[in-house]
């Protein structure tokens, strides 16, 4: 019996049943007929879903025990995992902000508390290691990692004053600049397989120049430029990078596709130079081309952005909305700002603010539906940090109503 039983039933649906007969947790069993079924959660207010999301982030820190942000909370196990260096590190800004736009210190200290912990763990070479801390894990360095690192340890410092934040920052850097190749790109000390190119690591060079702003006597401004040149030479006429996926021979994410438009995006304000906005714009624009009717991204994308994948990667939407709302304060186009609308709009429409189960209640899934091929039935500390960071931005752009200037001499982080 229990042989047909395992034929008839869905294989998602046996996941729920046992998450419900094992430990008497029915959330997994909620989430996947929620995405089975088309059923999507209600949609609020932004403020409403950024305090949802923020909540849940201050859920993954304190699940940790050492300040440090848990990468995720696991739906099938119904556990969080250890502490994330990497992303960690870029959610200190999320914090910082969210503190400003709220008035609640306590979100500043939060952010504190986790940079106190990244500081514990950086390696004598200057470098992070991979993440996250399982027991079992070497701690590798890893130039993607550490380049993140680095933006909240520099936050940190803008915020504090506190010079050690700057001292780790230019440790950092100092290793980053060591271990570059010639051509500009990070082959040494990247994820397998070792020698695999990175386009996303353009992020890397975003970091390196916000540390050249602090310590201009460093070699951080040039080993970011040769990057940024070496990642020109990675896209494709109509705005697709090559070897912009985590692994060989995959179409990339638009998570690390994203990466590498960001990275752009941010390099072209820092140094004033419209041949890298020249480059996140026409990437940008052309996934803008590629949006769904109800708002969301196809998860991967090839050459020619091609794409017949029937699921997305939330994180890869949150990210998106980021970028299109930026290209709207500079340059006025409502394009950007409605499809910045409808990315954040899909995404309230995964998250469940009303779960009774904490690492469920506003966090924010890998993939859509929740069993997709990205993270699957997880919700992630990376996915609801740039959640909360398009929120922030939108209300921000919802308050000046203005478009800014058409230049692009504006700081932007």
């Amino acid at each position: 019996m229990k042989q047909i039983l395992r034929k008839v039933i869905d294989e998602r649906i046996r996941d729920g049943l046992w998450a419900w007969r094992s430990r008497g947790d029915r959330t997994v069993l909620t989430a996947v007929l929620h995405d089975m079924l088309r059923w999507p959660y209600p949609a609020a207010a932004d403020r409403d879903h950024l305090q949802a999301t923020m909540d849940w982030l201050c859920a993954a820190q304190d699940a940790t025990g050492n300040d440090g942000v848990a990468a995720f909370y696991d739906l099938r196990m119904g556990s969080w995992s250890p502490a994330y260096p990497e992303t960690t590190g870029y959610i200190i800004p999320t914090f910082f902000d969210y503190a400003a736009a709220v008035n609640d210190d306590s979100y500043r200290q939060r952010a504190r508390r986790m940079g106190e912990w990244l500081l514990t763990l950086q390696l004598d070479s200057g470098a992070f290691p991979i993440g996250p801390l399982w027991p079992d894990w070497p701690r590798d360095p890893i130039v993607f990692d550490t380049g993140q690192i680095m933006q909240g340890l520099l936050r940190l410092f803008e915020e504090s004053g506190d010079g050690r934040y700057l001292t780790a920052a230019r440790r950092a850097g100092d290793w980053l600049c060591a271990i570059q190749d010639e051509d500009g790109c990070w082959r040494r000390h990247t994820p397998r397989p070792v020698g695999h190119l990175h386009t996303y690591n353009v992020r890397v060079a975003w970091s390196l120049l916000w540390l050249a702003v602090h310590a201009p006597d460093g070699c951080y401004r040039q080993t970011a430029v040769r990057n940024l040149q070496w990642t020109l030479s990675q896209q494709d006429g109509d705005g697709w990078f090559a070897n912009a996926g985590f692994t060989l021979g995959e179409d990339p994410l638009t998570h690390t596709i994203v990466y590498t438009i960001r990275g752009l995006l941010e390099s072209a304000l820092l140094l004033d130079e419209a041949v890298y906005l020249d480059a996140a714009r026409r990437a940008a624009d052309a996934l803008m081309q590629t949006q769904t009717r109800d708002g969301s991204l196809r998860a991967r994308y090839g050459r020619g952005w091609r794409s017949d994948l029937a699921w997305s990667c939330l994180t890869g939407n949150a990210q998106a909305s980021i970028v299109w709302l930026k290209l709207y304060t500079l340059t006025g186009d409502a394009a950007y700002v409605m499809a910045a609308h409808h990315a954040n709009h899909s995404l309230k429409r995964h998250q469940n603010r009303h779960s009774a189960n904490i690492g469920v209640r506003g966090g924010i899934a890998g993939s859509a539906p929740i069993y997709g091929g990205y993270e699957p039935y997880r919700y992630l500390n990376w996915a609801a940090k740039f959640f909360a960071d398009s929120l922030l931005l939108a209300q921000s752009v919802a308050e000046t109503s203005a478009p800014g200037s058409t230049t692009i001499g504006v700081t932007g982080r």
